[in-house]
């Protein structure tokens, strides 16, 4: 088995696969109790076994519904599949049913009535289940029995096991004429290899139901094709001959769930539903607290076996939990050849594959980044300001000097000036736009040799529009 899960012990075992009480392991000691479903040896090669069982999985998980049982995973170890369950903490119905008549009991009318609502429910669930393209995968489980529904202490009723269930896109088809099922919970059609709908699961409720009111078998027989030929013929008495106490309105109820013509049956798991709703069904608790009667011994043999398991199990501290952190952080950050990891890490919670992936954090600033940027900072203050003064000098040497230069030389001299390439700096080509300054000598003399600068531009940002002209200042 996958070191991600361990066995306990055997919970049933049938033809096919037996189901064990497991546990299922993840870090920082957590764990769970798990129902593993594994093939008998002899057919864990067997190619339609295995796809009965893979196809098992794929459907039952694609069913989510309180009445269903959970499919949590499939794995491969030890050279066989293995299918990892919900664990119920309860009893198969099959095994309620024989504890009762041990004891001398039937099953109060109440908690039969609400065991099947909660079947009819999960039927109605797979019937009507779809694919993740929102297609009808038209799901028949068409193996509806006693040992096939697990009760619960919570009180909930779940449908298990649909290994023979018919679907669209099953690895492994039903072959014309082949039957699959069990005889005595089988329809007419079903036991002549005819095409099965969802009404092969209502005869099978109907059937279940009346056994459960009468508290006997409805097709009894010394081998199958005794029960076989009692199918066919169709013979079924209302349940109120075998049991004064079942009212006549129920027998009708069951009659039509059992009708041997397709046209006589209720057409789905909701209409049969429907027609039972009048009567009064037990709670969740009362269910729950008869299935702990009766299955109490089997109960506290399970709960031994998962409490000495967990025994065996190191409970950490909190200090053990985050050495354990620290580790698994650690060794993502640096790879098997010291190169370091990518910043998003596994944490210790990540086992088997499961993988929990955290945003990377932003790193702190180096001190040799701080140090470059601050000397890069300074080297671009010392360009912009030489970029300024050589604009400024030339112009107003040429102011000063006094020399009767033409406007050709002076815009030639301006223009080598100011070939530097300052983004901030912008000298308009309308005075009108020029930002208003508060008079100075250097001011003035700029302001002198405008005329010279006239159509002269810096590239960079446009300074704001002013309407106040500069030569007002003069």
């Amino acid at each position: 088995m996958s070191a991600r899960y361990t066995i306990l012990g055997t919970i049933a075992s049938g033809g096919m696969a037996s189901v064990y009480l497991g546990r299922m392991m993840g870090s920082a000691g957590f764990s769970r109790p798990v129902a593993i479903k594994r093939l008998h040896p002899q057919l864990a090669a067997q190619h339609d076994f295995i796809a009965m069982l893979v196809d098992e999985a794929r459907l039952a998980a694609q069913i989510r519904h309180s009445n269903v049982v959970d499919t949590l995973d499939l794995v491969v170890s030890d050279g066989a599949f293995s299918l990892v369950l919900e664990y119920v903490e309860g009893e198969s119905l099959s095994a309620l049913i024989a504890e009762a008549a041990k004891r001398g009991e039937m099953v109060p009318r109440p908690i039969a009535l609400a065991i099947l609502y909660g079947v009819l429910r999960g039927l109605e669930a797979a019937h009507e289940a779809r694919n993740e393209e929102g297609q009808p995968l038209g799901i028949v489980h068409r193996d509806i029995s006693p040992q096939n529904i697990l009760v619960g202490v919570d009180g909930i009723p779940r449908i298990i096991d649909f290994g023979v269930a018919k679907a669209f896109g099953r690895m492994l088809a039903t072959r014309p004429g082949e039957v699959r099922g069990k005889f005595a919970y089988m329809a007419p059609e079903q036991l002549l290899g005819r095409p099965v709908t969802r009404q092969v699961d209502v005869y099978a409720t109907g059937v279940l139901l009346w056994e459960l009111l009468v508290g006997a078998r409805l097709f009894t027989g010394d081998d199958e094709r005794v029960i076989c030929a009692a199918v066919m013929r169709g013979a079924i008495r209302p349940p109120s001959e075998a049991n004064p106490d079942v009212p006549r309105e129920i027998d009708a109820v069951v009659m039509q769930a059992t009708a041997r013509e397709l046209s006589e049956r209720y057409l789905t798991a909701r209409e049969l539903l429907g027609a039972l709703e009048p009567w009064e069904t037990a709670s969740d608790d009362e269910v729950g607290a008869w299935v702990r009667r009766l299955s109490a011994e089997s109960l506290a043999k399970r709960h031994r076996l998962l409490q000495d398991a967990v025994s065996t199990v190191d409970r950490l501290s909190v200090d053990a939990l985050l050495r354990e952190l620290d580790l698994s952080r650690a060794g993502a950050a640096v790879g098997p050849h010291g190169n370091r990891a990518p910043s998003s890490s596994v944490g210790p919670e990540s086992a088997e594959g499961v993988e929990v992936v955290r945003p990377a954090s932003h790193a702190a600033p180096s001190r040799r980044g701080m140090i470059f940027a601050i000397g890069l900072g300074v080297l671009m203050a010392f360009v912009i300001l030489a970029a300024i003064a050589s604009v400024r000098r030339p112009v107003g040497a040429q102011a000063a000097s006094g020399r009767g230069a033409s406007d050709e030389t002076s815009l030639a001299a301006t223009n080598a000036a100011v070939s530097v390439d300052v983004p901030p700096i912008e000298l308009a080509n309308d005075p009108e736009e020029a930002i208003p300054v508060e008079p100075s000598p250097t001011s003035q003399v700029v302001e002198n040799a405008a005329p010279a600068a006239t159509g002269v531009k810096r590239r960079g940002p446009r300074p704001r529009s002013s309407a106040v002209d500069p030569r007002s200042y003069r």
